[in-house]
């Protein structure tokens, strides 16, 4: 066994010269290192799981999934697909997204409605870089004072 610090630190209580040696080696590794409760432990992640700014939907989703299979491993497809549907809806990190989903994609699947949230958002990237952004600068309005002030001067010569 090429095991070292703590984890080699289980390896008296394997009996390697069993036929299941691997398969006890790693209940005894899980036993050590793992959690007490990770069923209960991932439904708990999976109903908090929220889309970071820093995670794409796609990855969100998938994160979804892992956690899904880890919390319900024996779930249906069909009750996989509407808790994925849900807590996709609810989790996402834009609100204007959550909202578009619930109302107008309300019969699609899981997999439909992750496609239609990336075009949703690809659409409102898009949308804002056409952004037109104004910037407070004081030499910028002083030139426009300046260039009124000089319109107003020669308005007012002319009557």
């Amino acid at each position: 066994m090429a095991l070292e610090g703590p984890a080699a630190e289980v390896l008296p209580d394997c009996d390697d010269a069993s036929p299941s040696a691997l398969a006890e080696l790693w209940l005894c590794l899980e036993h050590r290192f793992g959690e007490v409760d990770s069923c209960r432990d991932a439904m708990r992640k999976f109903e908090a799981r929220r889309q970071s700014d820093s995670k794409s939907i796609v990855k969100f989703q998938q994160a979804l999934r892992i956690l899904h299979k880890e919390a319900w491993p024996t779930a249906t497809t069909d009750q996989r697909n509407a808790a994925l549907k849900r807590r996709f809806e609810d989790g996402v990190a834009s609100a204007e997204l959550s909202q578009y989903l619930r109302l107008h994609n309300r019969d699609l699947d899981i997999a439909q409605t992750v496609q239609k949230a990336r075009i949703f958002h690809s659409t409102m990237e898009t949308e804002k870089k056409k952004a037109v952004r104004f910037v407070a600068d004081a030499s910028v309005s002083h030139v426009v004072a300046s260039q009124q002030d000089a319109a107003l001067d020669q308005s007012s010569e002319g009557h």
